[in-house]
């Protein structure tokens, strides 16, 4: 009887940590930006020489500069979440069609792996 009594304890806490850890849509939001902005900055070092990485940088930054606005935008009109108590979902609505592209739990959002499909193929060029 004890030791049933100390899994429901043990079971109720880690359903109370999954409560309270639930990633909120700011935070899937984070997670896809994050993604976009790396893989840009991924692509347009790609190719150059080292004669250019100087202008490459000055120009890098006022494109990210520019470009984070417009990530913002259009991350904040395509992304929603489904919060399930315990775990919540990153959507994506495209081509008017909601497709699941993560999951947060426990404070964390694992984004799929079609993303990076996406990326690069160039379906997300934003």
């Amino acid at each position: 009887m004890k030791r049933k009594f100390s899994v429901l304890i043990v079971l109720g806490l880690v359903v109370l940590v999954a409560v309270l850890t639930n990633p909120n849509q700011d935070r899937h939001r984070e997670v896809l930006k994050a993604k976009v902005v790396s893989y840009m900055q991924k692509s347009m070092s790609d190719g150059l020489t080292d004669s250019e990485i100087d202008l490459e940088n000055a120009g890098q930054a006022v494109g990210m500069m520019l470009g984070g606005a417009l990530i913002d935008g259009v991350i904040s009109n395509i992304v929603t979440t489904n919060n399930y108590v315990l775990f919540s979902t990153t959507n994506i609505i495209w081509d008017g069609e909601s497709r699941v592209i993560g999951v947060g739990a426990f404070g964390n959002v694992f984004l799929t792996k079609e993303i990076d499909e996406a990326l690069n193929e160039g379906v997300l060029d934003l």
